[in-house]
């Protein structure tokens, strides 16, 4: 994986963070930040959407829906700011009121102009408000105009993102975000992902500590490297590379050897049988896999195992990592 896959370190990051805080069947629901866009929160962790669809891609969830977010349809923003117009002459200089109206003289207000020490009174005729929808109504929340005094329930709008693009409500176009839930098992059980975390449980249920994805910096090139599993055993370390693609070819050999002799430290590769078996017609080599393809590599640095399922794999490694 740590060769073939092309997943950054942040993405491998994220998926072990995902296997340690999700529960199977919990939902995740897109939310909007301005400046940033839309994403996924899980705890302190903030996934963005584009990485969203890389999880989806290795199983990690499945899709329940969509939520819908407006952005601009002329460069896909989605940070919109409404504005807020008056109907009668389309000034933005607008008050909001509690509005009263009395129904004798037809004065409209705020309801702080009508109230006094005595009550709710009129302050052009002066006479005093005493019963709702018989004195004075109160239709509720409205807009007044600071610029023509005008009073409406219902101001004229429009929408601006942050390049500048104003638009109305009919113009906006819709961002459908999908609603996911993690699901752990079935076709995630078959990612790569899957297999490093799964052995790292298994590694741990034997008295290893093993970190996944870990993050080691080249000795000669000050390079960082990211293989599959670190293991710790007392001031030990031992570095774990799975290599299971069917094409065989000799960039992940020389890749391999290249990561050895930069890393400094004991690496166990762990080859599939259809890899093994692949890279040794290329290189026409016959007899013992592990052998003929272990001696390409410098023994004190890099140890080769072969193997053809999830079993043999832990059994050997345990073996190799033993040795060590």
């Amino acid at each position: 994986m740590a060769f073939e896959d092309e997943l950054t370190l942040s993405e491998l990051r994220q998926v072990e963070i995902l296997n340690r805080l999700l529960k199977p069947g919990e939902e995740l629901r897109p939310e909007r930040i301005r400046g940033i866009g839309v994403v996924y929160k899980i705890g302190e962790l903030t996934i963005r959407e584009e990485r969203v669809s890389t999880l989806i891609k290795l199983g990690l969830f499945r899709i329940k829906g969509h939520v819908s977010f407006a952005i601009c349809p002329v460069c896909g923003d989605l940070d919109l700011s409404l504005n807020l117009f008056c109907p009668n002459c389309n000034s933005q200089d607008l008050e909001k009121v509690d509005l009263v109206i009395h129904y004798e003289c037809h004065y409209a207000d705020d309801v702080s102009r009508f109230r006094t020490p005595k009550g709710l009174v009129c302050p052009v005729c002066d006479k005093p408000l005493k019963v709702v929808g018989v004195d004075y109504g109160r239709p509720g929340i409205s807009y007044r105009c600071s610029t023509c005094m005008s009073v409406f329930q219902f101001p004229l709008f429009s929408l601006t993102c942050s390049n500048g693009h104003v638009l109305r409500l009919d113009e906006l176009a819709l961002h459908r975000s999908p609603v996911l839930v993690y699901e752990p098992s079935g076709s995630r059980q078959a990612t790569a992902v899957s297999r490093v975390l799964s052995l790292i449980e298994a590694l741990s249920s034997h008295g290893y500590r093993a970190e996944p994805f870990a993050v080691l910096r080249g000795q000669l090139s000050h390079l960082e490297h990211v293989v599959d599993a670190l293991v710790h055993k007392g001031e030990k370390r031992c570095a774990v590379v799975l290599i299971d693609n069917s094409v065989a070819s000799p960039d992940t050999v020389s890749r391999l050897l290249t990561l050895a002799l930069d890393l400094q430290v004991p690496v166990v590769a762990a080859l599939s049988t259809g890899f093994a078996n692949n890279i040794a017609k290329f290189l026409r080599l016959e007899g013992n896999l592990e052998e003929r393809i272990g001696s390409l590599f410098p023994r004190e640095l890099v140890k080769v195992i072969v193997y053809s399922d999830e079993k043999e794999l832990l059994a050997k490694l345990l073996n190799a990592l033993d040795a060590v």
